[in-house]
């Protein structure tokens, strides 16, 4: 044999061994403990952290939105119910179970969409295997530090509706229970925040569309999905008075106008990341590729295709909440990084091409490797504090299992040092987030109507901050910097608020106050 021939065997030989590990199950279970290792290695980051706390105190009877507050809906707080009572029935930390069912709902995800896509577009033995190895890389190590956030348990309740528009579009007829647990997952996710419609609205629409029926807009997964948001907002309103009353015009007025600037949001968050790995797609699509090819101009796949839309559909979340959080960015970098998936496996020829090109090599693949990077993996293995030292500090000056409120405009203040202390949260919200907004909005507000009622927000967090503090006699106030004591010094509403506390410590320009000695 010729040494060209042999270096021709050797360089098809490579990749066959490459892709056969990839898509080995000794892959899948080495995923599997990477992304449990990854989370014993470090903690549940300060969201949920609050929601647990939020949790913990609906069960022992404070009235949502009125004892403990928070701009976001029930679901954010109902999600974490189950892990609260499982973990006082076994008189174990919290944490761990919320982190495990979590894992546990991720496994259910994909076993169910797995189900569903049997019924769709023959796939060999080896692409299932990559596929579910991507899913399980992208559910979960690639979360990190946003594991367990409301976006990645919705991105997981999504999943199988996503699934089943895709394997429909493929020609497949999806069992009708499989279709309406499908709906309902979409429906949990939506529950979470309306913006998640989006995801499951894009891709349904191009579908529709796509097939010139709208048909497919009235299905029975979509019915359920309807319903149960139906269902979910009517028992909001029943069971949660207090959220219409008070949260939903703090929405309104004061957490969705507070946004970050446009540009930010487009050229110092993932969102350029988001927005290249969907350019980069679109463009190895557009010259069209369809299995069998007869459609000309721009075809893919229908999971890639179902993913991307849905991907487009958070990404338009992403810009509509406006913040430039992580957390907000993962679902649709997670979709658009699966959509690559589903087109790199496409047995046309268009997609062999595509795995060989610079796209697929130089975009694609880089950030699907580095996708856990993107969301703080490093910070999770190290187990970085949210502010270094801060934890040590209160544990100098305070007591064994202290009383905590934070003098701050955001929650990883208080969240999760407080139950990393075994401390017990005070305050009826996180920080004074309400009060921050509102001084920072009434910069720029001209509309008298607008600018009292932002008034009214800052006076009565502030007021409600005092009455804490009074009532709940924390023993420690963490206190983000001297700017932020003298300024909420300086408000009538608290100018007396540290009366009877002292410096005990600092953490870099954090301060942390204690009950001075009788």
């Amino acid at each position: 044999m010729s040494s060209v021939t042999s270096r021709g065997l050797l360089a098809e030989r490579q990749p066959a061994r490459l892709s056969a590990s990839l898509a080995s199950p000794w892959t899948t279970i080495a995923l599997v403990l990477i992304g449990v290792a990854q989370q014993i290695a470090g903690h549940l980051d300060c969201d949920v952290s609050w929601f647990l706390t939020f949790a913990e105190k609906y069960l022992d009877g404070a009235v949502p939105y009125v004892d403990v507050t928070d701009p976001n809906p029930p679901a954010s707080f109902l999600a974490m119910a189950p892990a609260v009572l499982l973990a006082r029935g076994f008189a174990v930390a919290v944490e761990p179970v919320a982190a495990g069912l979590v894992f546990l709902f991720a496994g259910l995800s994909i076993a169910v969409c797995g189900l569903i896509f049997r019924s769709g577009a023959a796939r060999s033995r080896e692409d299932w295997r990559l596929l579910l190895n991507a899913a399980v890389f992208l559910f979960f190590v690639a979360p990190a530090l946003v594991f367990a956030e409301r976006e990645h348990i919705a991105l997981l309740a999504l999943a199988p509706m996503l699934a089943t528009l895709a394997a429909s579009a493929e020609g497949g007829c999806v069992p009708l229970a499989l279709r309406i647990l499908a709906g309902l997952g979409a429906g949990v996710a939506v529950c979470f925040k309306p913006f998640f419609a989006l995801a499951v609205a894009l891709p349904a629409l191009a579908a529709a569309w796509r097939e010139r029926s709208p048909r497919l807009l009235l299905t029975a997964e979509m019915a359920a999905a309807v319903a149960l948001c139906l269902v979910y907002g009517a028992a909001t309103l029943a069971l949660f008075p207090a959220y219409a009353q008070y949260a939903l015009p703090v929405i309104v007025d004061v957490y969705q106008p507070a946004r970050d600037a446009f540009v930010n949001l487009a050229l110092f968050s993932l969102a350029p990341f988001h927005l290249a790995l969907l350019a980069a797609l679109v463009a190895v699509s557009a010259r069209g590729f369809a299995h069998p090819p007869v459609a000309p101009g721009f075809v893919a796949p229908a999971a890639a295709r179902i993913c991307a839309f849905a991907s487009a559909g958070f990404l338009a979340g992403f810009f509509l909440q406006g913040k430039g959080w992580s957390n907000h960015a993962y679902p649709g970098i997670a979709l658009v990084l699966l959509a690559w998936c589903f087109f790199a496996l496409d047995r046309h020829p268009r997609a062999r091409a595509a795995r060989d090109g610079r796209l697929f090599k130089f975009v694609f693949l880089p950030a699907f490797i580095a996708a856990p990077f993107m969301f703080g993996t490093l910070k999770v293995l190290a187990d970085i504090e949210e502010h270094p030292g801060l934890r040590a500090e209160i544990a100098r000056a305070a007591p064994a299992h202290p009383r905590v409120i934070v003098m701050a405009r955001q929650l990883d203040y208080g969240h999760p040092v407080t139950r990393q202390l075994d401390g017990a949260w005070v305050g009826r919200p996180n920080a004074l987030w309400t009060a921050s907004l509102s001084a920072y909005l009434l910069r720029d507000v001209k509309d008298p109507a607008w600018r009292a009622r932002l008034e009214e927000y800052r006076r009565r967090d502030l007021a409600g901050f005092t009455d804490d503090v009074r009532s709940g006699r924390p023993d420690v106030i963490v206190v983000e910097d001297k700017d932020t004591r003298e300024w909420v010094l300086k408000q009538p509403e608290t100018a007396s608020v540290l009366d009877g506390y002292e410096k005990a410590g600092q953490a870099e320009e954090i301060e942390v106050w204690t009950r001075k000695a009788p």
